[in-house]
C-alpha cells in the first residue's frame, strides 16, 4: 500500500493513482486510468465500495455516471475538480 501525506493526497496524479489502485483491489483485476469500471466487471455494489473509500479519504464522492460511462481516470478527475474548487473557495 502506498503512503501519502495529507499535503500530497490532493495532487491530481496521486488522486488518480489511488482511485485506480482501489478499483483494481475491489475488482480483483488489474486496472489502469484508461479502463472502464464496468468493462472490468464492476457493478453498483462495487462502485459503492469504491465511492466510500474516496469519500473517506478525500471528502468528495465519485461521479458514478462518469465511472460507469467513461474511464476510471475521468471519474478520478471529477474528484480532482471538486478538490480544486473546494480549495479555491475555502
Amino acid at each position: 500500500m502506498s503512503h501519502t501525506t495529507s499535503r500530497d493526497a490532493c495532487e491530481p496524479e496521486v488522486v488518480e493513482r489511488m482511485v485506480v489502485e482501489w478499483a483494481a483491489e475491489i475488482l480483483e483485476e488489474p486496472a489502469s486510468a484508461q479502463d472502464n469500471f464496468l468493462d472490468l466487471g464492476g457493478h453498483s455494489m462495487l462502485a459503492a465500495e469504491l465511492n466510500q473509500r474516496v469519500k473517506d479519504t478525500f471528502g468528495a464522492e465519485l461521479d458514478l455516471q462518469l465511472l460507469f460511462e467513461e474511464t476510471i481516470g475521468k471519474a478520478a478527475g471529477s474528484i480532482i475538480s471538486h478538490l480544486n474548487s473546494t480549495t479555491q473557495n475555502g
